[in-house]
């Protein structure tokens, strides 16, 4: 059975359940096509890794036409995530003291002042984080003295955070809608499969979806937005 883009995508995400993920998991371990696959993935998630464009004409895979917007969403969304049998977690992109803030915040001023900030857990630690994270980067501004652009994306278990009736910190969203320079951001995919499972979601106000995460963040690391985690 062939493995499309979009179960792949959602293994990477952990939105499978335990037996989908098992049977992935087990043709990861059999599967030397697949696990080329991975590989290949895992040079370009290099380059996500220091949040800049994915350069189409210098890939190792310029040959299976990475200009085209489909193939190089379906890439970058796969990079940006751990693939188990292959490799561990993106990086230099994730913030963990106020050092790797400040170096993020040069850099990401450095590079037009766009930034998006990437939750896919529902630990509360992590989802606190975040918002810090993504508030404090929405008070920040340009070299050319305008408020950065950012962007807070939501997919697989962290898009609880943005469920209305079900966000432990609905409030924290509600304080970071003021921020006229920041858009909150759902997966429409992640909320299909909790659907799919029987949980109703309905977005917190101000809240909006895209098709998929994977998606989102392919387009705006291709046009040059910085990439963080919490």
């Amino acid at each position: 059975m062939d493995i499309s883009d979009e179960i792949l995508g959602a293994y990477i995400d952990n939105e499978l359940d335990a037996t989908e993920r098992a049977a992935i998991q087990e043709r990861l371990t059999t599967d030397s096509a697949l696990r080329a696959r991975a590989c290949e993935l895992w040079q370009l998630k290099q380059m996500v890794r220091g949040a800049y464009p994915l350069p189409a004409q210098k890939s190792a895979l310029a040959g299976r036409h990475l200009g085209t917007p489909r193939w190089t969403h379906a890439l970058a969304a796969s990079l940006l995530v751990i693939i188990g049998a292959v490799s561990g977690w993106l990086g230099n992109g994730k913030i963990e003291n106020d050092r790797q803030l400040s170096g993020q915040i040069e850099a990401i001023r450095a590079q037009g002042g766009r930034v998006v900030v990437h939750l896919f857990s529902d630990e509360p630690a992590r989802m606190e984080a975040a918002l810090r994270l993504a508030d404090q980067l929405a008070s920040e501004r340009d070299e050319a003295g305008r408020p950065f652009r950012v962007e807070f994306i939501a997919n697989g278990p962290g898009l609880h955070l943005l469920r209305a009736g079900g966000s432990p910190y609905a409030a924290r969203i509600e304080q970071l809608r003021h921020h006229e320079n920041l858009r909150l951001v759902a997966c429409r995919q992640a909320i299909a499969r909790l659907q799919e499972r029987g949980l109703e979601v309905n977005l917190l106000p101000g809240v909006e979806e895209a098709v998929s995460a994977e998606s989102e963040l392919a387009s705006r690391l291709t046009q040059g937005w910085r990439y963080v985690q919490s």
